[in-house]
């Protein structure tokens, strides 16, 4: 085995650090009047692998069981504790967990793939506490960690979304960029492709009418198509991306505004004036900096904010359920992760819920392996 894929060593005296550092945080998390919940290690796959994101669905660890059907080793702990939650009589509950999540990871990983973690997980159905929420979640996770030499990054997804939602374009193109914010890459490669750039518009469209011919006659073609999607599908996928790319596309000062909404980052304290300051803003936009304002306000009175980092893009690339307010704590070394990372998640949770009412969450974990 490579050393990189062996995660931490541990000796007998680590394993004692470890059992102190359970017991430690074990009474933060009851004196702050968490709960603890317990949830199996071997799941049904068909209940979690479709709602996870597209990088944590890869390195999930799945097997198949001749009576129960596919099986999958506990990933994470939130969608899980969700579900469970979700089962429940009670909208509102302050849940902690403690135990081991599998995840393949690649060779240059120092993360082990069998990790052991202890979080917690808020629910509300009241939408005027999520400020006071978030605020509690991360000054509980400072409050573990203030022991430790680490420095804390805060990022708010909603910024970036509510910026897509104030553009002038169709729903097709909103869904679409969406649907990739967490994929950097692949999300600026849309921005581009949606967008009325300065280079001659019949120099794109006769650029990108060539490939999509060429994609056409190649799928002529094919006699036989495999895989989930048929060949009425794709060239109706076809037909809807040159009618998308025919009309209404991103102006260059909105593609712009959103590429130095993504590139931004300051500390936490300047991060909202500095903002708005990037280009004339929609309703929406200024509802979300609003939002972000009021909770920095709350954290100020707990924290100094000004020794704070923020990120839009902080968690983009790990955190695929999160819709708003993230953090991270980590230490000074390069190549380590996050020690605690956790974020808000309402999206998934109104998705899943089946009581007809409005459900809130946010939820936060710790890496225990990294603490010796």
């Amino acid at each position: 085995m490579l050393n990189s894929q062996k995660g931490i060593k541990k000796n007998t005296s680590d394993f004692n650090n470890l059992g102190l550092e359970i017991n430690r945080i074990t009474r933060i998390l009851k004196n702050a009047g968490l709960n603890e919940i317990t949830v199996p290690s071997l799941l049904t796959a068909s209940d979690l692998v479709d709602l996870y994101g597209e990088d944590l669905k890869l390195r999930a660890y799945t097997t198949s069981d001749p009576v129960k059907g596919e099986q999958v080793l506990r990933p994470d702990f939130t969608l899980p504790i969700l579900l469970k939650h979700l089962r429940g009589n009670s909208l509102r509950a302050r849940y902690f967990y403690s135990g081991n999540v599998w995840r393949r990871q690649n060779f240059k990983s120092v993360i082990p793939n069998e990790q052991y973690q202890m979080g917690f997980e808020f629910f509300d159905d009241k939408k005027n506490n999520s400020t006071s929420l978030d605020v509690e979640a991360f000054l509980l996770i400072n409050k573990i960690l203030r022991k430790f030499e680490v420095n804390a990054v805060t990022g708010d997804v909603q910024i970036l979304s509510s910026a897509l939602e104030d553009l002038d374009i169709s729903a097709y193109k909103k869904a679409s960029l969406k649907r990739h914010l967490w994929r950097p890459k692949r999300f600026m490669q849309l921005l581009d492709l949606y967008s009325d750039q300065k280079k001659s518009r019949r120099n794109i469209y006769s650029q990108k009418g060539t490939s999509r011919s060429i994609a056409k006659n190649r799928l002529n073609e094919i006699e036989t198509a495999y895989g989930v999607r048929t060949k009425e599908d794709i060239e109706e996928r076809i037909e809807t991306l040159e009618h998308e790319l025919s009309k209404n596309l991103i102006g260059n000062s909105q593609r712009d505004f959103l590429k130095r909404l993504m590139q931004y980052q300051s500390t936490l304290s300047d991060a909202s004036r500095n903002m708005l300051s990037l280009a004339d803003v929609g309703k929406k936009y200024r509802k979300a900096i609003d939002n972000f304002e009021s909770r920095v306000g709350l954290l100020s009175e707990y924290v100094n904010t000004s020794k704070i980092k923020f990120q839009v893009i902080y968690g983009l690339t790990t955190l695929e359920y999160y819709d708003g307010f993230v953090f991270g704590f980590q230490f000074d070394r390069g190549n380590y992760p996050p020690i605690a990372q956790g974020g808000r998640y309402d999206s998934l949770c109104n998705i899943l819920s089946k009581k007809g009412k409005s459900l809130r969450a946010i939820g936060s974990m710790v890496r225990m392996d990294f603490l010796n």
